[in-house]
């Protein structure tokens, strides 16, 4: 099986224990609009065994978007102003292999409903199909409001 198939998770020694995020600190043009809309993130599982990043075979990653910047609060606790859901299941389309293990990499738009803030944070969850929630750290990317 490929390292970035999809499947059921048979848990084991690669039982996801951590969520990475990496943030293109600018937003991006994800279509052919004159200005930015949208985000680039990547996004890796990692677990107590692997040094690297490994698939992930169960449940749902989301991408989570928040107006602003959190601070101390907890991401759970506030409302996103945008998700981005991928079950495991169509994960292998945006998989890459690195010198860092399996990632996930996305092009995320707004769609029509920029930001109003001169700041985003974004965090990544993965729900998996068993065990508990994982979230990432949040980074924040400043924004150019016009």
């Amino acid at each position: 099986a490929s390292p970035t198939g999809g499947g059921a998770w048979s848990g084991g020694s690669e039982a996801i224990h951590g969520l990475h995020l990496f943030v293109m600190p600018v937003p991006v043009k994800t279509s052919a609009s004159a200005a930015p809309d949208g985000l680039a993130v990547r996004v890796f599982a990692s677990s107590r065994n692997q040094p690297k990043g490994v698939a992930i075979r169960a449940g749902t990653l989301d991408v989570l978007m928040f107006e602003g910047a959190l601070g101390d609060a907890d991401p759970r606790s506030v409302k996103p102003a945008r998700v981005w859901s991928f079950p495991a299941s169509g994960l292998p389309a945006n998989a890459t292999v690195s010198s860092l293990g399996v990632g996930y990499q996305f092009s995320l738009s707004w769609e029509g409903t920029p930001p109003t803030q001169n700041r985003l944070t974004i965090v990544a969850r993965l729900t998996p199909g068993s065990g508990p929630v994982l979230y990432t750290a949040p980074s924040v990317i400043p924004l150019s409001i016009r």
